[in-house]
């Protein structure tokens, strides 16, 4: 018969904590994270200003999976499907996490928390049906019944596996315990105009170009999406929750948009703010960006920052995609990125634009924070040269570099 390893901790509890299933030790002991895993978990919470005496611990499955493979419960692959298995959710499941999953529930409505942290891939798919914790962790998430708040994070055997994760889980954690006495979530509410109509753009832009001719410097955050080798739209945020996409394509009209007069006229008043010299623009990886305006409309924007080389500069170790650091940097924090992924041209493209100015917006926010980082850590120097690289980088990339092709080939031939 397996053990069944029941949870642990205090009911009520303001703070739940969900593994995916017990380990050897937990399996010896009767509880829950009390292994080299567990241990370092209590390390962790402690470091996040949380109590792990003030949390109700318990996992998904509740026995120990053969060999500590959480596959031995769920098939990944369709070859591994057997007549055990049963469809949850999107997986193929044994008996272990129908009845852990039900179990979980109903310690959920027992336990009253106000935030559940989510260790691991299968406690995030149980409470959220969502998979890929290096994607999520750090989202701000609620389960699917009780409309908890959740957070999922890394879960300690794997930070014991790969130490350079410890940190953000620590940071996940840290975003947790900020809401263990039932705060709400600092949802932002954008103010986004997409689908506009010509004057809606004009009447933006002009604003702005006024604006600047009356400022010592304004940040403006800058984005495009590009389809075939060309520009979809582009995006311009002023605040954290303001910004207005400017659509060049359009699925519904094969045309375009605009016409030709009216794009015209749009990207010649876009170039006169993103070259203004009180301009400061600041943006994701602007050396992409950079090169499709510089080609389609002939312009470079006043770059004043790139987020991606302000992260660099502070953590250069670190993974430095928009997502990772809105993990990071952002307030309120959701992974969103494979909302272009999932974009289909027969939803129409609204979609498309919302992703496009939320990219601003988060832009915005994780340079005002890595801007202080700098500060913080005395960087100033190395950050001040790292950005003016950027130049001289987005020349090389438009002019090219020419190759001595017989050289080349000497070199490659034996």
């Amino acid at each position: 018969m397996p053990v069944i390893v029941r949870p642990s901790g205090p009911i009520p509890a303001r703070i739940m904590i969900v593994g995916e299933a017990p380990g050897a030790d937990e399996e010896r002991y009767g509880e829950p994270f009390c292994g080299y895993s567990g241990k370092e978990l209590t390390k962790m919470l402690h470091e996040a200003g949380i109590n792990r005496s003030e949390c109700f611990i318990t996992n998904v499955a509740r026995e120990r999976p053969l060999g500590n493979d959480i596959a031995n419960f769920i098939a990944f692959k369709k070859k591994d499907r057997t007549s055990e298995h049963k469809p949850h959710r999107d997986k193929w499941v044994k008996q272990p996490i129908l009845s852990g999953v039900d179990l979980l529930y109903k310690e959920i409505e027992m336990v009253k928390p106000n935030v559940i942290i989510a260790l691991g891939n299968v406690p995030l798919w149980a409470l959220t049906g969502l998979w890929g914790i290096l994607k999520w962790r750090g989202s701000m998430l609620y389960d699917d019944r009780n409309k908890v708040k959740v957070v999922p994070t890394i879960h300690p055997a794997s930070v014991l596996r790969q130490w350079d994760q410890r940190a953000l889980a620590v940071l996940d954690l840290k975003r947790a315990a900020r809401f263990r006495n039932g705060e709400p979530y600092p949802i932002p509410k954008w103010n986004f105009k997409v689908r506009p109509s010509f004057m809606d753009v004009v009447s933006v832009l002009e604003d702005l170009q006024q604006s600047l001719h009356c400022s010592d410097g304004i940040k403006l955050s800058f984005d495009i999406e590009t389809r075939m080798g060309h520009i979809a739209c582009a995006g311009i945020s002023w605040t954290l929750t303001d910004g207005i996409c400017i659509p060049l394509m359009c699925v519904e009209n094969k045309d375009g948009y605009w016409n030709a007069d009216e794009e015209a006229a749009l990207v010649l008043l876009l170039s006169k703010i993103l070259t203004h010299p009180n301009a400061q623009v600041v943006g994701q990886n602007l050396l992409y960006d950079s090169q499709y305006t510089y080609r389609w409309w002939h312009f470079k924007p006043n770059v004043h920052q790139d987020t991606m080389i302000s992260h660099h500069t502070c953590f250069s170790g670190l993974k430095k995609s928009l997502d990772f650091q809105s993990s990071m940097y952002c307030d309120y924090h959701r992974y969103w990125k494979d909302d272009s992924k999932d974009w289909d041209p027969k939803m129409g493209e609204d979609q498309l634009w919302v992703y496009n100015l939320e990219d601003c917006v988060r832009t915005q926010e994780c340079a005002d924070a890595e801007a202080a980082n700098i500060v913080a850590m005395k960087l100033e120097e190395t950050h001040a040269f790292q950005q003016s690289m950027f130049w001289p980088v987005l020349e090389t990339m438009i002019r090219g570099v020419k190759v001595d092709l017989k050289a080349r080939r000497g070199v490659l031939q034996p």
